[in-house]
């Protein structure tokens, strides 16, 4: 790493972006190397594939190369910016016909027993982090809808606010919570029934 470069990457993710609308490829570069593994990240648990999250990361630094001009601080911050460009990219690749998704809607988990959660003393957000039943929270995280699942990564794993995934979804707070909380009640009763 040049001189150069390592003097940007004590610059903010504005000043960057300054120097992206001047077309200076290695600040793009300190960008790609400060936000591509969490952008990476979201698209591939997304996805569930690879190959496709590693175009698709591809693509959304290219967008954010030729639509830098559009990026105004005064609205959000670069990472809201970037992760708008990377759920839209991830979004429209996913409804292309080849991705065919089957999804569980909460009406279909109305159980026999309606207090099955207030009969887990375990808080509901827990089960998400045990580390034995990762796989097949991730395969019943596959079994969401799109929005759904969007909250639950960007909250979750990305380990974003509310306002901050309101701020990338264009989507208010209050709907964002109530995704959240079905969600996971979603994928809780997924997981108790082995649905997926």
């Amino acid at each position: 790493m040049d001189d150069i470069e390592k003097d940007m990457t004590k610059y903010s993710d504005e000043e960057l972006m300054v120097l992206v609308c001047e077309r200076n490829s290695r600040a793009l570069k300190v960008l790609y190397d400060r936000y591509g593994k969490s952008v990476f990240n979201f698209i591939l648990r997304y996805t569930n594939n690879r190959e496709i999250s590693e175009d698709l990361l591809q693509e959304t630094f290219t967008r954010s190369w030729f639509a830098s001009h559009t990026f105004n601080p005064a609205k959000g911050t670069y990472k809201a910016w970037l992760f708008t460009i990377g759920i839209n990219v991830t979004r429209n690749e996913m409804v292309k016909k080849r991705y065919s998704y089957h999804y569980v809607d909460l009406e279909n988990f109305i159980s026999d027993d309606e207090n099955t959660s207030a009969q887990n003393d375990e808080p509901i957000e827990n089960f998400l982090e045990h580390s034995d039943i990762k796989d097949m929270i991730s395969k019943a995280l596959e079994q969401l809808n799109p929005f759904l699942k969007e909250v639950v990564i960007l909250k979750h794993y990305q380990g974003m606010k509310f306002s901050e995934i309101a701020e990338i979804t264009n989507t208010p707070e209050g709907t964002l919570k109530a995704r959240f909380h079905n969600a996971l009640i979603q994928l809780k009763r997924l997981l108790q029934k082995g649905t997926f």
